[in-house]
């Protein structure tokens, strides 16, 4: 039996995906999400500590069509981050799924403020797997999508 290449899809425009970036955020223990505003309280976190946020905006964005890929992102997401959790292994999850968490959690700190610093421990962990899966003798692919622009002429 042929066994699947493990295979993900960057963003329009993305060349590859910024392992060093990744690896710069998981060494800093400054906090990866904004901070968080509750309406009626204020801000519940000082929003004038420093923080890696724009850093883990950056490396979030690098993955595109999640919600391509599953419709229902956070029904999808939440049995992966219990299994994160848990600390069960989850060799079997594509390196695209793991990056798909971590891109529906940035987009979720839309509508939850705080989602961000909430799950970071969860996100830590993912990352951590995918800097090994990068490093390993067995990389993932990273595709390069082409960008939708065309020249009119």
């Amino acid at each position: 039996m042929e066994e699947r290449q493990d295979e993900v899809l960057l963003g329009k425009e993305v060349k590859r995906w910024p392992v060093e970036l990744a690896e710069a955020l998981l060494a800093s223990p400054l906090s990866w999400g904004p901070p968080t505003y509750a309406l009626g309280i204020g801000y519940v976190d000082d929003p004038q500590l420093e923080d890696q946020s724009d850093g883990f905006i950056q490396l979030a964005m690098c993955v595109d069509s999640a919600y391509d890929r599953h419709g229902e992102a956070g029904q999808w997401a939440n049995p992966i981050l219990r299994q994160v959790k848990a600390e069960a292994p989850y060799e079997e999850l594509s390196t695209q799924d793991l990056l798909d968490v971590v891109f529906l959690s940035w987009r979720g700190e839309r509508f939850c403020d705080g989602l961000i610093r909430q799950r970071e421990p969860l996100l830590r962990a993912i990352l951590q797997e995918v800097v090994r899966r990068i490093r390993s003798d067995a990389p993932p692919v990273f595709i390069v999508q082409k960008s939708d622009t065309t020249e009119n002429r």
